[in-house]
């Protein structure tokens, strides 16, 4: 009875330990640095924006720019999709204040 007590306790503190010491995957942080990135070069783009009704258009057009400019900085391809995850949303938001009533 001792034995499964002190085996059962073993497990449930292995476990408690791991969940506290889990991180987060590098793939993760890339993604999320890049998202984070993107909200400067959304706020300046929207700033500068002449039309507000045609802003699907314009992100396709920045993101055959920015590619290009990431691409040459060595930036990973998970940042690069968390950079066009995090301008799309950001520039959406930006134009809508920019651009609103």
């Amino acid at each position: 009875m001792n034995a499964v007590k002190l085996t059962l306790s073993l497990l449930i503190i292995l476990f408690i330990v791991s969940c506290a010491t889990s991180q987060s995957s590098p793939i993760g942080s890339e993604h999320l640095n890049g998202y984070n990135m993107a909200k400067e070069f959304a706020k300046k783009d929207a700033m500068n924006s002449r039309g507000c009704f045609r802003y699907p258009r314009h992100i396709e057009k920045k993101e055959r720019k920015y590619t290009k400019l990431l691409q040459e900085q060595g930036r990973s391809e998970t940042f690069i999709k968390g950079f066009y995850d995090g301008y799309e949303n950001y520039y959406r938001e930006f134009i809508d204040l920019y651009c609103g009533p």
